[in-house]
């Protein structure tokens, strides 16, 4: 049940990176940045991905999207979207506010202990 809370998770960020952060890209990771805690993180996002941010939202989205159906799709694939999911998370935690990054850690862990349950 959780596994296919995790893959719904993927799905319902994916959609609303479709809805709402590609039509508001520039603005939505420039208050993204605002709120992250690592200074290099700031930069690197300022730099790279706000003035990309139409290019960067589609790979997230199309990103989203195959982890979460991967993950639904509970065959052995599901393992490696698990782990590669979590890898994500752990990654998006340096970008995060601080309570952003205990949620993403505390979702990179839930997939790693679902990936090595399977």
């Amino acid at each position: 049940m959780l596994e296919i809370m995790v893959g719904v998770l993927y799905l319902v960020g994916a959609g609303f990176n479709l809805v709402y952060t590609l039509r508001h890209a520039e603005s939505f990771f420039t208050d993204f940045v605002k709120g992250a805690w690592l200074r290099p993180a700031r930069r690197f996002v300022t730099s790279l991905i706000v003035p990309n941010g139409v290019v960067f939202t589609l790979a997230l989205i199309a990103f989203q999207i195959a982890v979460g159906v991967a993950i639904l799709s509970r065959g052995s694939a599901a393992t490696l979207a698990l782990v590669v999911g979590a890898v994500f998370a752990m990654v998006v935690s340096l970008f995060s506010s601080p309570g952003g990054t205990v949620g993403n850690l505390a979702l990179a862990a839930i997939q790693l202990v679902l990936a090595g349950a399977r």
